[in-house]
């Protein structure tokens, strides 16, 4: 930070804006919160206040804000110079006070950041200016200083987005790393061949999950929910476009107990003491479970990204760090929110390009996304255009009658057919996984992959063409 009086390239009204806007509207920190930071404020109060506002949104999860709270933790934690620089809180009342119209936050970032980036590039081409002036070494060593002095700066200027790695830096850990995880890379939700053949539920992926209507995917992504926050306890975010809050607490029971869902939702459970057991067992079991849920109904994907990021700072600490799985976000379901989305572009291009967004959410914050998607008659072209925005690309289907002929009632009711896997193997044509899925409890169960199955299958008909052979063969000798 400067004193005001050393540089005349201020935003000082945009500062006191954004200040304001955070104060009533904290979750909005959450759209800028690596992009601004305390030391792009000119005036140090403001400085002070951003910083204070940062910590209580991040660490103490304050829902509100006000002038008490923002003076109690200034002197919770001795900051030094608070009164002084907000003048007695003069400075904050007057901040509060302001009327901004929240619409143009997204402005008033910009507005303090170039400011701040300005300051820096002035005062090191200020500091540049001297070091040339004193210079009396080659004019090569010159130029290089120089290249270097101005590169360091701006590497302290942007989030490192420009920045090159080199691949050997740490190559031998990452490796090691990979060997020593235990059980399954990123997220279980108790479909180990599923999860192997599309490359796992990883950290900064995106695993792709479509079906028609009716079908069943809202109810496996409850699933998968349940597998991981309420078995495993790792925090869940669950972003429904469809259903209510009560209807997906009904829905987790029946998954949680295995009692029908009309069962659940008519109150007959009440007279089954089996049942009763049940439900008690599961109102004990989901007591504290960092299961979070949000409706989404009516936002658009650019819209919920901040919500996705809240949740990553506030459960996970921030982005997570390596392939650990530590939590996930289920997206229950992607597609076109506002009539505005539509213009000249057909809608499977549009979910395309809102899947790019979700996508580079996922790979910032570094963490796996369960996307599901509805097919429709455009189903191959739509798949097509967003297997280029996720990690892997898979249908969940019933089996068709002459599959269920042919592999009977023991072999499942429906299957994943992993079409895309950018890094598993994926299904060739004619693969699949079988699943027992029974619809009316939301219970899933993985069976073998078809080729195990027509391995097998082959295997004992060539045992019994043998038996036969050897039967005819003992008749002849008769």
């Amino acid at each position: 930070m400067i004193g005001e009086s050393e540089m005349s390239i201020e935003a000082h009204a945009a500062e006191r804006a954004i200040l304001s806007i955070l104060i009533k509207e904290p979750d909005r920190f959450f759209t800028i919160n690596d992009v601004l930071m305390p030391g792009d404020f000119v005036n140090t109060g403001a400085a002070l206040i951003f910083g204070i506002i940062k910590d209580l949104i991040i660490s103490e999860e304050t829902v509100s804000i006000d002038k008490h709270i923002i003076i109690a933790t200034a002197e919770q934690n001795n900051i030094d110079g608070f009164y002084h620089h907000t003048l007695n809180g003069e400075l904050i009342d007057a901040i509060v006070d302001q009327n901004i119209n929240a619409n143009n936050f997204v402005k008033f970032v910009a507005a303090v950041k170039q400011a701040s980036i300005k300051r820096a590039l002035i005062n090191k081409c200020e500091d540049l200016k001297d070091d040339i002036e004193e210079w009396d070494g080659k004019t090569s060593d010159m130029r290089s200083m120089v290249e270097t002095s101005i590169l360091d700066s701006l590497k302290t200027l942007d989030t490192g987005e420009d920045d090159v790695q080199c691949l050997a830096d740490g190559f031998e850990e990452t490796i090691n790393n990979y060997a020593d995880l235990e059980g399954a890379m990123g997220i279980d939700i108790g479909l180990p061949r599923w999860q192997k053949d599309v490359g796992y539920i990883r950290n900064g992926a995106i695993t792709g999950i479509f079906a028609s209507t009716k079908v069943g995917k809202s109810q496996l992504s409850m699933w998968s929910a349940f597998q991981t926050a309420v078995l495993q306890r790792k925090p869940v975010l669950y972003l429904d476009t469809e259903l209510q809050l009560r209807q997906q607490q009904m829905r987790l029971c029946g998954i949680m107990t295995g009692i029908p869902y009309n069962i659940i939702e008519e109150g007959e459970w009440k007279s089954n003491k089996e049942q009763i057991a049940k439900i008690k067992e599961a109102f004990n079991v989901i007591r504290d479970a960092p299961l979070f849920y949000k409706n989404i109904a009516g936002r658009s994907v650019h819209s919920v990204i901040p919500m996705i990021r809240k949740f990553v700072y506030k459960n996970l600490g921030g982005p997570i760090i390596g392939d650990e799985g530590k939590g996930l976000v289920i997206y229950d379901y992607i597609k076109l929110m506002d009539s505005t989305d539509v213009d000249r572009l057909q809608e499977y291009q549009l979910i395309g390009l809102l899947m790019s967004s979700l996508h580079d959410c996922a790979a910032h914050l570094n963490i796996p996304i369960m996307a599901l998607g509805q097919l429709n008659k455009q189903e191959d072209i739509g798949i097509r255009r967003i297997v280029e925005n996720v990690d892997s690309a898979t249908i969940l289907r019933p089996k068709k009658i002459e599959e269920r002929q042919e592999d009977g009632p023991a072999r499942g009711t429906h299957v994943l057919e992993a079409r895309f896997a950018r890094n598993g193997c994926g299904h060739a044509f004619n693969e699949w996984i079988n699943i027992h899925f029974d619809k009316s409890c939301g219970q899933f169960k993985e069976d073998k992959r078809n080729s195990e199955i027509v391995t097998v299958v082959k295997q004992l008909k060539s045992r019994l063409e043998e038996q036969a052979t050897d039967k005819m063969a003992n008749v002849s000798e008769w």
